[in-house]
């Protein structure tokens, strides 16, 4: 008799995990986090979680996949609901977010340029 591997209804490809720890070490490089990491939320399913603070960290994002709506979501550390869509929108929303909560003036220029 062959086993039934049960999958997470969320599953996030190859491709995307790179695209998502990318924008994470992105985050980083900027001083705007201090950490990523490879987790699981209540269901189940892969999330990336960001953390930032130093001594007093303190998880700043939580990205994770819905197939059903087939959007990437970003949630702040009380669920709140960040961004939804394709993970470039994801990422753009993620950017003006984490600029703000690094404390950087709307329209600032970007440090990478």
């Amino acid at each position: 008799m062959s086993e039934i591997i049960q999958l997470p209804g969320n599953l996030i490809g190859k491709e995307d995990r790179e695209k998502l720890e990318s924008f994470a070490g992105h985050t980083i490089a900027h001083g705007r986090a201090t950490r990523w990491h490879w987790g699981t939320d209540a269901h189940g399913n892969d999330v990336l979680d960001i953390y930032r603070g130093g001594a007093e960290e303190q998880l700043a994002a939580r990205l994770g996949r819905d197939r059903q709506r087939d959007a990437f979501r970003a949630r702040d550390a009380s669920g709140g609901l960040i961004a939804a869509g394709a993970l470039e929108q994801v990422f753009a929303e993620l950017e003006v977010y984490f600029a703000r909560l690094h404390g950087e003036p709307p329209g600032s220029p970007d440090p990478a340029a």
